[in-house]
């Protein structure tokens, strides 16, 4: 093989020899939603959330530029940042009924019966998204906050042909999220 900067190329094999380049694994994670205050038996519920997540979205942010001129010259300087909203698909379970858990949460933001928004504080809440390394020698997290769901809904058919499991997805608005590793903030 040829020498690229200066070292021999031999393989892929650091990849399985140096711990340094151990690949993150993108279904080693957990959702914790804290529901205890918004809904009856929230401890419960979100321990059951927990167990039953099947994706999220990953955290994304972005800042929005602003064009100074000056002259017929201009810079681009930061704005504020956006935090993108998050998907969570849960798998509906059969003993404790995720879809009436989760559309009870979504009840606090819209109520289809009386047709009346909820108070923020009825519905807002913080939540972890945890990774793991395979062995879990190290946890990242990402703490949500200001955290309710704008969107709710079920799996998208029900189909003779089709065994696949049913399925919950909320919308996520969330207000900001930052990282922690090993719990140091970043």
């Amino acid at each position: 093989m040829p020498d690229v900067a200066g070292k021999q190329y031999t393989s892929a094999g650091h990849f399985a020899s140096q711990t340094n380049f151990e690949v993150q694994r993108t279904n080693h994670f957990e959702v914790v939603i804290d529901l205890n205050s918004i809904l009856p038996n929230g401890q419960d519920v979100s321990e059951h959330i927990r167990l039953s997540v099947k994706s999220i979205s990953a955290p994304k942010v972005t800042s929005e530029a602003i064009t100074l001129k000056h002259g017929n010259d201009t810079v681009k300087v930061a704005a504020a940042p956006t935090y993108d909203d998050l998907t969570i698909t849960v798998y509906d379970t059969i003993g404790r009924d995720q879809i009436n858990t989760l559309q009870s949460w979504y009840t606090k933001v819209f109520d289809w019966d009386s047709k009346l928004m909820g108070l923020v504080s009825d519905y807002k809440t913080s939540a972890v998204l945890y990774m793991y390394s395979p062995d879990c020698s190290k946890i990242r997290k990402w703490i949500l906050e200001g955290v309710w769901p704008k969107s709710f809904g079920t799996s998208d058919n029900f189909d003779f042909d089709n065994a696949a499991a049913q399925t919950v997805t909320l919308e996520l608005s969330v207000d900001r999220y930052h990282e922690e590793v090993e719990g140091e903030a970043r």
